[in-house]
Parts: structure tokens; C-alpha cells; sequence
């Protein structure tokens, strides 16, 4: 692997089944890592439920990590997926590592400067942001205030994690993916310290202040465990403000329209948790477990296999073989669903029996069972397409259109937030399912939108073409 990640030029790029089996080696061991860091994430999620279970601190913890979350997808994955590895990839392949190492050392300042400026106003509008994103909690006394000090506390995990995922993107633009793969698994460990250890030394009797230091901690060691690896591939990472350098610039322009889209994605869960806080207590911290045990077998399958797409096809995209890229992609698409669908049998037909041996235990009794089920069910009719969206957009990134991939995203979103309402209020009025499942079933048909928006207009660019399906 190290081998390869040091090659540059066209030489780099093998035939499409030389590539196919890179992408497949390194989706498969992104895959056994990112395995790991889910299963210690979900015990994470079972420390949480046992601790917290849905009251009124695990309400207040979910929104408080939920919007410096949401952020960081936005300021650092959304130029790292969308703009920095198409462009940096480009610059390894025209230009070598020198220069390469130059444009990522101002990708990294440029970044570092506007998360800085933006965690700052985050931690002063922390009372407004609560408000607006979930008015429910006025109606509980000490939830908004306790949200609030949260936010406030766990803001500076942006800028961490933030930077981590451009460091990512510099690394995976090489090849490399074995660092950042590791750094999920080092935050998690952190978490689950925060939730274990450190209340035996600090605030025991608020055991939600130790595990938000333990998630803002690990944060930190997602950055950190990437840097050594910085150097071993030949980047030189160092403060650099020549913000007007025509390589940053295209990074930028093409980092806003992906922004757009991905303010589209996030929103919708922004809605979907002021929905919820709405609804009957417990909700919100339910919707999250629900989309948390669902993320698992995506993180495992569609992340691995988008990040390790992506290098492959920039680098076919910057040589123009977009037949190899069209091909490559479906020979994913195979794969994935080959491995979600049935993980969506399985969880449609034993989401209860998953949740209760999960979760069901400490603070998390029948009725966050009943709720987080609901939650589970109808976000895993949206697998297949939450992945198929994961691997399709890349497509598009890959050959610098960000344009595409946003407006279809502002659709799905205005969609969402139409059926967002809707089912809800269908689920109240009938009493066919709790309510939040409209929500999470929203979410589902929203992104199965989005997936075949993409898939026509990735038909019309390519074309169908002969061979693996797309």
C-alpha cells in the first residue's frame, strides 16, 4: 500500500480492474476498521442509553452534540468529499507532491481560521441556536438552559474534528486511509471514558458533563493521530495564508455549491430533531439512538466504499476515462446492495429484538424501547438508498461538479420537510405508529428521491453504457 500511495502521474492509475481491486482492498480494510469503531461505538450507545436513557439529559446532549456535528460535516467533509480530494488528486497527478504539499498546508489554514471564527459565534449564539432548533424544550423547566451549557462546552469539537477530516482528505488524495480510519476508533474509546472512568474523579452526580468531556476529547485525538502520517507521505503540512492561490480558489468554488447541498442534508436533521422535540418526551434522544443503529451497517459498507471510491475516480476523471469511472461505480453499486439489503430485512423484521438487546437496560425502560424502534424500523427502509446516495455523489465530485449534487439535495430537502410534517401528523391522527416515526420514514423516502435524481442525471452525463449497471 505504502508502495502505491507514493506513486504520482498517470502511472498511478492501473487498468479498471487493477483499480477496482485497489478500491476493493482498501474499502475492505476501511471496512474491518470502520467495523471496529462501530461496534465501539455502539457500545457507546448502550453506555449512553444505560446512563442517560431518553430523559431530559439525553434530550439535552443529543441536540448539544447535534449542531457542532452537523457543522463539522459541513466546513470539513463537505470540501474534503466535494472539492479537496478532486483537486489535490489533480495536483499530485499534473504537478507533484511538492505543490500538492503546498495547497494542502493552505487548505488546512484557510480551514483552521473559519472554524475557529465560527466556533467562537457558536458559543455565543448557544441560547439562540437552542430555541430555534428545538422550541420544545421551553416547555420543561432547566432543559433549554442545560442544552445550552452544553453546546456551549462541546462547541470546540468542530474545529477538532473539522480539521481532522481535511487532514483526511490530503491523505486519502495520496491513498492512504489506514491513519484516518484509526481516528473514529481512538474517539470512541475517549467517549467511552468520558462515560465510565472520568465520572469516578468528576460531577458523578451529572454524568452527562464527564461524557461530553470524553466526546470533546476524543474529537482532539481524531486530529492528532493523523498528523505523524502526514510526513511519512510526504506532505508538509505549515501555516500558510496565501489565501489567493488559484488552486484554493477552485477548492472554494467548488466547495460552496457541495455546501449548499449538504446544508440541505444536515437541515434535514436539524427538522427532523425540531419535529421531534415537539413530540412526546424522549423523542428527540430516541430518533438518535434509532439513527445511530442504523448507521452501523452504513458505516460499515457505503462510507468505506465512497472514501475509497473517490481517489480512484478523481484520478480516472482527471485522465478523462469516464467510461472506467462509470463502470467502477457500478460494480459498487452490486456490492452495496448486495450487503444492504439484507441488513434492512434483517432489521425491518427484528428492530424491537435489536433495540432491546442493544439498549434495554439501566435508565432506557419499555417505552424508549417502544420509541427507538419505531425510530429504527422506518430509517432502515432508507438503507439502500442512504448508501446508493454515499457512493453516487462522489461521481459527480469526482469530476468537479458540485452544482448537481446540491440542487438535487435542496429538493430532497424541501421534500423531507414536507413529509416530515405530514407523516407526523398521519402517525398522530391514526395512531398506526408513534409519531416520530414519520419523521424517521420522511427521511427514508426523502433520500430514495435523492438517489434517483442522481442516478438520471448521472445517466445523462455518461451515459448507460455497456457492462457493469449504474
Amino acid at each position: 500500500m505504502e508502495r502505491e500511495v507514493r506513486e504520482e502521474g498517470p502511472a498511478a492509475l492501473g487498468s479498471i480492474q487493477q483499480e477496482g481491486g485497489k478500491v476493493a482492498r482498501a474499502a475492505g480494510m476501511m471496512g474491518i476498521l470502520t467495523l471496529v469503531s462501530r461496534l465501539l461505538g455502539l457500545a457507546r450507545d448502550i453506555g449512553q442509553a444505560a446512563v442517560l436513557g431518553t430523559g431530559i439529559a439525553a434530550d439535552a446532549f443529543t441536540l448539544a452534540f447535534v449542531i457542532p456535528n452537523i457543522l463539522r460535516r459541513l466546513f470539513g467533509e463537505s470540501t474534503v468529499s466535494a472539492a479537496l480530494v478532486p483537486t489535490l488528486t489533480s495536483t499530485l497527478v499534473d504537478k507533484g507532491r511538492a505543490e500538492g504539499s503546498r495547497l494542502g498546508s493552505r487548505i488546512v489554514t484557510f480551514t483552521v481560521v473559519c472554524l475557529t471564527v465560527i466556533t467562537i459565534a457558536g458559543i455565543l449564539a448557544a441560547p439562540l441556536l437552542v430555541r430555534l432548533f428545538a422550541p420544545g424544550f421551553e416547555g420543561e423547566p432547566g432543559k433549554t438552559l442545560l442544552a445550552t451549557r452544553l453546546l456551549r462546552f462541546m462547541f470546540p469539537y468542530i474545529l477538532f474534528v473539522g480539521t481532522a477530516a481535511v487532514v483526511m482528505g490530503i491523505l486519502n488524495s495520496a491513498r492512504h486511509f489506514l491513519t484516518p480510519t484509526l481516528g473514529p476508533i481512538l474517539f470512541n474509546i475517549s467517549a467511552l471514558c468520558g462515560l465510565f472512568a472520568l465520572p469516578l474523579l468528576w460531577r458523578p452526580d451529572e454524568p452527562v458533563w464527564p461524557y461530553s468531556a470524553g466526546i470533546l476529547a476524543g474529537g482532539a485525538a481524531q486530529l492528532l493521530v493523523q498528523l505523524p502520517a502526514l510526513r511519512r507521505n510526504g506532505f508538509s503540512i505549515r501555516p500558510d495564508f496565501s489565501f489567493g492561490d488559484p488552486a484554493l480558489k477552485t477548492v472554494l468554488r467548488l466547495a460552496v455549491p457541495a455546501l449548499v447541498g449538504l446544508v440541505a442534508a444536515e437541515f434535514n436533521i436539524l427538522v427532523d430533531q425540531m419535529v421531534a422535540s415537539v413530540l412526546e418526551e424522549g423523542s428527540v434522544a430516541a430518533l438518535s439512538y434509532g439513527n445511530r443503529i442504523m448507521q452501523f451497517p452504513l458505516g460499515i459498507f457505503a462510507v468505506a466504499a465512497a472514501t475509497a471510491l473517490l481517489p480512484t475516480l478523481s484520478r480516472q476523471a482527471a485522465l478523462n476515462r469516464l467510461e472506467e469511472a462509470r463502470k467502477t461505480l457500478g460494480y459498487a453499486t452490486l456490492g452495496l446492495a448486495a450487503l444492504l439489503l439484507p441488513a434492512t430485512i434483517f432489521i425491518a423484521a427484528l428492530g424491537r429484538e435489536t433495540v432491546t438487546v442493544l439498549l434495554a437496560r439501566g435508565a432506557f425502560g419499555a417505552d424508549s424501547v417502544d420509541l427507538t424502534t419505531a425510530a429504527l424500523i422506518y430509517y432502515s427502509l432508507g438503507l439502500l438508498f442512504y448508501g446508493g446516495v454515499k457512493i453516487t455523489a462522489p461521481v459527480f465530485y469526482a469530476m468537479k461538479d458540485t452544482h448537481t449534487p446540491a440542487m438535487i439535495g435542496m429538493a430532497s430537502m424541501g421534500l423531507n420537510i414536507v413529509l416530515n410534517v405530514l407523516l407526523s401528523l398521519l402517525f398522530i391522527r391514526t395512531g398506526w405508529e408513534r409519531p416520530l416515526a414519520g419523521v424517521a420514514l420522511a427521511t427514508s423516502l426523502s433520500s430514495a428521491a435523492n438517489l434517483v435524481a442522481l442516478r438520471i442525471a448521472m445517466r445523462r452525463r455518461l451515459g448507460r453504457g455497456r457492462g457493469a449497471p449504474v
